[in-house]
């Protein structure tokens, strides 16, 4: 492939304990990540961050959000390096944590698509190994805090829970800063709005709480608000400007 640019993918994983509504999510996403951490012998599941250097609610476009009149989930520089959750870089440069109620993956950077598609893969294998170590039985021998203690979990690759709630994968591109912002929009709109007729699995239900029975093919377009814009938890856009 021709195209040589810094690019990244994240995927957000749903969760579900079968035959346990209750069930935590944050708790067992925790799990996930421990009981893959623990199988290849990283020691420590809290590696910390440098948040520095981080903005959340500086905008591309050129303005700045005043903190007070931002939404908590916005202000991510307030909590992102909370100690207690469980975040591990693992072996290929890529970072496996709990984000919120999900086990994520977030790729190593890479220079090609070609190679985005196999780090992103490289995640989904992740994944099945740590449901196959939660699907087995701890040792006799294995302390109280091993996270095979428990029920089995299933990790999803989709968009939506069915009831309202929306998480997913996001796509991140180096761009020099000469680039005018609006060609951005303007090039990468069509594209990301047209590729789900190409490659997109679509889902079953139609609207946010999938109340209306039918296929789809966007799996989140019922989220979607706006085409621009800085958040990521409500009003989302498909292009976000987070700087």
């Amino acid at each position: 492939m021709s195209v040589v640019r810094i690019m990244g993918t994240e995927t957000e994983f749903g969760i579900s304990v079968p035959g346990r509504p209750d069930a935590n999510p944050m708790v067992n996403s925790g799990r996930v990540v421990q009981a893959y951490a623990q199988a290849h012998g990283h020691r420590h599941l809290a590696h910390q961050w440098d948040y520095a250097g981080e903005a959340p609610l500086d905008d591309a476009r050129g303005w700045s959000v005043a903190r007070r009149a931002a939404h908590p989930s916005m202000r991510t520089d307030e909590w992102a390096d909370d100690p207690t959750v469980a975040n591990v870089i693992l072996t290929n440069g890529a970072r496996l944590y709990v984000d919120h109620a999900h086990p994520e993956y977030s790729a190593p950077e890479t220079r090609t698509p070609r190679d985005a598609v196999i780090w992103d893969r490289a995640g989904e294998l992740v994944a099945s190994h740590a449901m196959e170590l939660l699907a087995g039985e701890a040792p006799h021998d294995a302390p109280g805090n091993d996270p095979r203690h428990g029920d089995p979990v299933v990790l999803y690759k989709n968009n939506t829970d069915g009831k309202g709630a929306s998480y997913g994968f996001h796509e991140n591109y180096l761009m020099t800063r000469e680039t005018p912002f609006e060609r951005i929009v303007t090039d990468l709109t069509p594209f990301f709005v047209s590729r789900p007729l190409i490659c997109g699995a679509g889902r079953v239900g139609i609207g946010a709480e999938s109340g209306v029975a039918g296929y789809q093919i966007s799996a989140r377009a019922d989220f979607f608000e706006q085409r621009v814009g800085l958040e990521t938890t409500f009003r989302r856009p498909i292009i976000n400007t987070r700087d």
